[in-house]
């Protein structure tokens, strides 16, 4: 919601986005003006307002606020300071590209609602999130980040009950930066492959010298766990909510490893992109495993992030270096990545593989129709699309045909969800708002 009425913190040109759910009464107001849910508007405090300007009424009320529309259209918005608060959020610009501020905004908008509430009992105001936001960067902040970081702190609450007294980080930056050097070492894991928390809560009297003298990987996920089962520690793992509740889950390797899991890992279907930039791999339970490229527009190296279908977020990235070695060990067959066989042989060993997807699924694609018009397409590719669809391919051999039958087919799936929630045999505890 943007508090923009009676607030002068919002002046001449702030921008607002009419929110994408409204209740039918008011979107019906907006719509015969042809304003739909996403359009963007800035305020307008200037004294030329022209005569004929038009007037959308909303509930009762006697609030008014001019704003100009995308194309510099003026009209007067009159209703209760709630109605018209609630109809928009603040306008966030260029997120695409500002992925790690962005990530950096959410993550500490969550932080510092998450201290105001159990230092403080108090929630903290949009007005001071949009501030914190401006102080990393003018311009980026979005409403859905507060929202989302209100829905957490709700899931997070009965956690945390009457506890207080802890310091609040993000990963890496203060008293975790050592931890994570010292987990790095005896781990040989990336940060996110030993322990994926966004933000960690540490209660003060806790002495980390203790972790940070830690001799093996397993003795420093042990204290920890304790250190989690005292409410010493709260790593945690933040996603953007977007449905009405966030919810609260420990991600415990040391006890989930071994367990059977409740979701169908049966397969269901897979989707190859027409331009062999990608596919997705999609089990009966939602889960999938979305194979690609990212990091740079000619990067030959795949990449392999698990998701829910309709989550509205990844689940994480699947560890490239512990992917290739598991389906060599467990089919003999060797992942293809990097510059590697691009080329000559390589063409033709993942024109043969990608033969023998379709035979086994028959429709492997939303797009391409046959083995042929996959074919065909990769005649008339270019040669950046070609060394990649040689690498993409091997992928899709990799998590289709190389596991032999049904339960090899589930183990792979298996432990691709694993990984992708960061379990493995010396990942350390953390808990997650999702």
């Amino acid at each position: 919601m943007a508090t923009i009425i009676d607030n002068p913190k919002y002046g001449d040109g702030h921008q607002i986005v009419l929110k994408e759910k409204l209740s039918a009464s008011i979107s019906e107001k907006f719509l015969k003006f042809k304003y739909r849910k996403g359009a963007v508007f800035s305020i307008y405090t200037k004294q030329d307002i022209p005569k004929d300007t038009p007037v959308i009424n909303l509930l009762t009320g006697d609030k008014i606020i001019f704003l100009k529309d995308e194309s510099n259209n003026v009209i007067k918005l009159q209703g209760s300071a709630s109605s018209i608060n609630g109809s928009f959020n603040h306008y966030s610009q260029n997120a695409k590209s500002n992925t790690n501020i962005l990530t950096e905004i959410k993550e500490t908008i969550s932080m510092e609602i998450f201290k105001e509430w159990i230092e403080n009992k108090k929630i903290l105001s949009e007005e001071k999130c949009v501030d914190i936001s401006n102080k990393i960067q003018n311009g980026l902040y979005d409403t859905l980040y507060y929202d989302s970081a209100i829905k957490q702190l709700e899931a997070l609450k009965p956690i945390i009950k009457a506890n207080s007294g802890y310091t609040y980080e993000r990963q890496g930056i203060d008293k975790t930066k050592r931890l994570y050097e010292v987990a790095r070492r005896l781990s040989k894991k990336s940060n996110d492959n030993w322990n994926p928390a966004d933000v960690w809560l540490i209660r003060k009297s806790y002495k980390m010298d203790q972790l940070y003298a830690s001799k093996n990987i397993t003795e420093l996920n042990s204290m920890i766990t304790l250190a989690w089962k005292n409410m010493d520690l709260i790593p945690i793992s933040l996603k953007q909510i977007t449905k009405p509740k966030a919810s609260f889950s420990v991600i415990d390797p040391d006890n989930m490893m071994n367990m059977n899991l409740d979701i169908d890992l049966n397969f269901a279907k897979v989707d190859l992109s027409d331009t062999f930039a990608n596919f997705i791999l999609e089990t009966k339970s939602g889960f999938s495993v979305r194979c690609g490229f990212k990091a740079s527009a000619t990067t030959l190296n795949v990449s392999l992030e698990g998701r829910f279908k309709g989550a509205g977020y990844q689940l994480g990235a699947i560890d490239a270096k512990t992917f290739g070695p598991h389906i060599r060990s467990k089919y003999s067959y060797v992942v293809r990545s990097g510059v590697g066989m691009t080329s000559g042989s390589g063409i033709q060993i993942a024109k043969k593989e990608l033969k023998s997807v379709f035979a086994k699924y028959k429709r492997i694609s939303n797009t391409i129709s046959n083995y042929a018009e996959a074919e065909a397409l990769l005649e008339v590719a270019s040669d950046l699309t070609k060394k990649r669809f040689v690498n993409l391919i091997s992928y899709l051999y990799a998590l289709t045909v190389a596991p032999r039958n049904v339960r090899d087919f589930i183990e792979t799936m298996k432990f691709c969800y694993f990984s992708s929630k960061k379990i493995t045999a010396d990942s350390c505890l953390y808990v997650i708002l999702n």
